[in-house]
């Protein structure tokens, strides 16, 4: 058993039935208003060796980090093609960049690729509130599926786009709907991982980022060589990233709603998962959101300390992801 084993008061009875809310998901809590870590845990701590919860906590690496850092490597690959298919061809079909010949010698105004560039972000930062709200009140599985396999459609139909204009509504509509990778990810972590846990389990998934600026570099380059055929290069490549998106999205729908409902763990693995949590106070899942943590949170200068930090790093991170494979290309 894994459990260690606790003293039975002598003035208590103890009840022969079966706890069925081992076995309950998430959906079947009454009232939102609870933390669904409640229908598998008593009121009272319980204490587990140290060796059965470093189990638990591989099975859940095992499980979620992989697929996380995949996921994030969509992420930021979907939104740097931009900056490979520019070198393919999109830049002259799309008339991204505009030449001036009244001067001497002739300039290249290149605006509207930034303009493209930058659309991604300002669709992203319209969804996060959108997206936060739906994975906060609907279960992350269904949201993410659907979102994810809309995300890589999007993607596809950029293949379908003749016009600059067009290319700026489908960069606005990606990053509105990629926004709810990042958030996803994050309550994930924090539903299934300690404070102490959380930092370097968040850096994993989102070291993905440097390894598939390689491996979408590569895919690119493969894509691109294509020759034959209707469409242009830089079309395969965004038919090829929408397609591995749609098969993430369907996997996607496997993914736990928290802890209580992990199918990759045992009814006894929940219990002790849920356990490790309560040592940190932070809860598991509650889908109600509440004032007085909104309040806290705005007024936590941590939280404007990481708001600070993540703008610096997205500053350099668009610029990189979307002008890199272009500057790289005028070393000669």
């Amino acid at each position: 058993m894994l459990l260690e084993e606790k003293p039975q008061s002598a003035d208590k009875a103890v009840d022969p039935k079966p706890d069925s809310s081992l076995h309950q998901d998430d959906s079947s809590i009454d009232s939102i208003d609870k933390d669904v870590a409640a229908t598998i845990v008593s009121n009272h701590a319980e204490s587990f060796h140290p060796a059965i919860e470093r189990k638990v906590l591989r099975k859940i690496d095992l499980y979620l980090i992989p697929w996380m850092w995949v996921g994030y490597g969509f992420v930021y690959y979907d939104k740097a093609i931009l900056g490979s298919a520019v070198l393919f061809g999109m830049t002259k079909d799309l008339s991204l960049t505009v030449v001036d010949t009244s001067t001497r010698p002739p300039t290249r105004d290149t605006s509207r690729l930034s303009w493209a560039t930058s659309m991604f972000y300002f669709g992203m930062l319209a969804g996060l509130f959108p997206m936060t709200f739906l994975l906060q009140r609907l279960q992350v599985g269904r949201v993410l599926g659907i979102l994810v396999i809309i995300w890589g459609m999007i993607a596809m139909l950029t293949a379908a786009v003749t016009t600059w204009h067009g290319l700026f509504a489908q960069r606005f509509f990606l990053g509105f709907v990629e926004s709810v990778i990042p958030t996803a990810f994050m309550c994930i972590v924090s539903g299934y991982y300690t404070q102490q846990e959380q930092a370097l389990r968040q850096s994993w998934w989102f070291s993905s980022t440097g390894a598939w600026t390689i491996i979408g570099g590569a895919l690119n380059y493969g894509f691109a060589q294509i020759s034959g055929g209707s469409l242009a290069r830089w079309q395969y490549i965004y038919l090829l990233a929408g397609s591995l998106t749609v098969i993430f999205g369907i996997l996607c729908f496997a993914v736990p709603n928290s802890p209580v409902s992990a199918w990759f763990l045992s009814t006894e693995e929940r219990r002790i998962a849920v356990e490790r949590l309560r040592k940190g106070q932070t809860g598991v899942r509650c889908q109600k959101l509440k004032k007085s943590q909104i309040l806290e949170a705005a007024l936590d200068v941590k939280i404007w300390l990481v708001s600070f930090m993540m703008a610096a790093a997205y500053t350099v991170n668009g610029a990189v992801s979307g002008f890199g494979p272009l500057i790289v290309s005028t070393f000669g």
